[in-house]
């Protein structure tokens, strides 16, 4: 950002809004259109770090040239029978907010690499970890980022959203009981391009696929219900300022 600071100003705030178009929960077929809004907040000077649109949100309190290490924030949505009635008899998956910490590394440059580790907000929600690399490449106005994407799941992460009980599977009739393990789930790729109209204003689009694997490809919930196939895409616009 290009914004020129007032003397007293002490802070750059990021207002944003969003909405995407993802799946209904992790693993489903049918999509949902979600709005939400964000912010950011930087002190006045401080150029703006580069962030994903799939990025939880952080904060860095060890910042270099080439590291960035920090608490991280993301919100995870449920898995519910409102429309959606062929999860009838299995357990809802309320959402979540999940916590913990990130470390991104630029070796160049145009190259960025990210580690999130994160666990919601109930004993259930369990472990989860992501794995991002993108190259990143600004061309005027526009700035352009894309990469793979892998993600991990803990046994109770794994077993809360890709795991049925007999109960359950007795009370659907579409599924078998299964009982899957830790382990990569998910490995993929997203893009994004952000187009800063001027100092204030600025837009980004983002699409990404994953490909459910493993484990959570073999859950009956995705194969008899679901998709392997998880596509997200979105769009943001975002207005910055200054505040004392």
């Amino acid at each position: 950002m290009t914004t020129t600071a007032q003397p007293t100003s002490q802070w750059i705030v990021t207002l944003k809004g969003n909405g995407i178009f993802s799946p209904d929960y992790l693993g489903a077929s049918d999509y949902t259109f979600t709005p939400f809004p964000s912010l950011g907040i930087r002190r006045a000077g401080t150029p703006a770090a580069f962030s994903a649109p799939d990025d939880g949100i952080g904060i860095a309190l060890l910042e270099t040239p080439w590291l960035r290490i920090g608490p991280v924030a993301r919100y995870r949505p449920g898995r519910y029978l409102d429309d959606n009635a062929e999860l009838f008899g299995l357990s809802k998956v309320p959402w979540t907010i999940e916590v913990g910490a990130f470390a991104e590394v630029w070796p160049t440059p145009n190259l960025r690499a990210r580690a999130e580790i994160r666990h919601g907000f109930r004993d259930d929600d369990g472990w989860v970890g992501d794995l991002a690399a993108d190259f990143v490449q600004p061309f005027g106005k526009w700035t352009f980022s894309a990469g793979p994407r892998l993600s991990f799941g803990a046994d109770t992460f794994m077993r809360t959203n890709f795991g049925v009980t007999p109960l359950e599977a007795s009370l659907n009739g579409l599924v078998t009981p299964y009982k899957p393990s830790a382990g990569l789930f998910g490995a993929g790729v997203s893009g994004a391009a952000t187009y800063q109209w001027d100092q204030n204003w600025s837009t980004t689009v983002q699409a990404s696929w994953m490909r459910l694997v493993q484990d959570a490809a073999r859950s009956p919930i995705v194969r008899n219900i679901g998709s392997r196939d998880q596509f997200v895409l979105g769009v943001s616009a975002a207005y910055s300022f200054y505040v004392q």
